[in-house]
């Protein structure tokens, strides 16, 4: 496998495309030494120009300081260039040494998460992928990968922050980022055709939906009927919220107001089995019944409803 080498220090592999160096690929260290006000309108330079005044504003005795070391990039690089090849046992064996002996270095944590994404084993992966960015919170590459494991266990919310990061970070003209960028686009297309809400908004109603089916799950009904409702004024046409509040009545022995959720719910969806299951339950139920807590199907639909788009 080639590796384009940085064109300044001819020792790492160059990563980013520098416009000072004709655009030429130089690695993230030597982009950052060489960082000057010739930069403005790179990408790079306004990540870390921003993250400079922030780190400032926000602790004013700390300066922002990551250790560059080449070499460890190098070898990280010469591990995943194995995986890549199939030998993912040799450079997971690479990178553990590496994080033996440099557990603090943001390229090595990296490096293990990229090992653990290529076996699937994305809970795995997750953490390594946060370690990286806690020491270097404008590594766009980790926020991406850490966005691809959140897509493939079906997290939207994270998965739309982490790809937002890497817009935010990344240079445009990176396939990553681009990639990133497209798989936003498509998510708020589709989120626009389904509810009319932009990403933000779905995101708000996300939260909003995630906090009352915590509460339903706790049997803090009162709490969850507040979310539900308040997810269905933001998007009248969210079935699921309809189904969990049906449920939601029938805890409370509240047969009427529970069916006509479950209606609502199967009038936006026919197809909707959670609601249709739930209503021959509750239809049974003598006037003022409850419904058992383990005797109704609750569906986080936000993870299902995105499952359809992520296979």
């Amino acid at each position: 496998m080639k590796q384009d080498k940085c064109v300044i220090c001819l020792i790492a592999r160059g990563r980013r495309v520098c416009k000072l160096n004709n655009n030429s690929l130089i690695c993230p260290i030597c982009c950052a030494n060489t960082r000057n006000p010739d930069c403005d309108g790179c990408s790079f330079f306004t990540a870390a120009e921003k993250y400079s005044k922030e780190k400032i504003k926000n602790q004013k005795s700390e300066n922002f300081v990551t250790e560059l070391k080449p070499d460890l990039d190098e070898e990280v690089d010469q591990a995943l260039a194995l995986a890549e090849r199939g030998k993912i046992q040799s450079g997971e064996k690479i990178i553990s040494r590496l994080l033996k002996n440099h557990p603090n270095y943001h390229t090595v944590q990296y490096g293990m998460g990229v090992i653990y994404l290529m076996q699937g084993k994305f809970d795995e992966a997750i953490p390594y992928f946060d370690k990286a960015i806690d020491i270097l919170p404008i590594f766009a590459e980790a926020w991406f990968n850490k966005g691809s494991c959140h897509q493939k266990k079906l997290e939207v919310g994270e998965m739309i922050r982490a790809f937002q990061k890497v817009v935010e970070l990344g240079n445009p003209s990176e396939q990553y980022v681009q990639k990133a960028q497209d798989m936003l686009n498509s998510f708020e297309k589709q989120t626009l055709k389904d509810s009319n809400l932009n990403l933000d908004e779905y995101l708000k109603s996300m939260a909003v939906f995630n906090e009352a089916f915590a509460a339903m799950e706790k049997m803090n009904i009162e709490k969850a009927i507040i979310g539900f409702k308040e997810v269905i004024k933001m998007n009248p046409q969210h079935t699921q919220s309809f189904g969990n509040l049906g449920i939601c009545y029938g805890l409370l022995g509240q047969k009427k107001e529970a069916l006509t959720a479950l209606d609502k719910a199967l009038e936006l969806d026919p197809n909707y089995e959670p609601a249709q299951l739930n209503r021959i339950a509750i239809a049974s139920l003598e006037n003022g019944e409850k419904l058992q807590q383990n005797g109704h199907i609750s569906v986080e639909y936000y993870k299902e409803s995105f499952k359809g788009r992520n296979q």
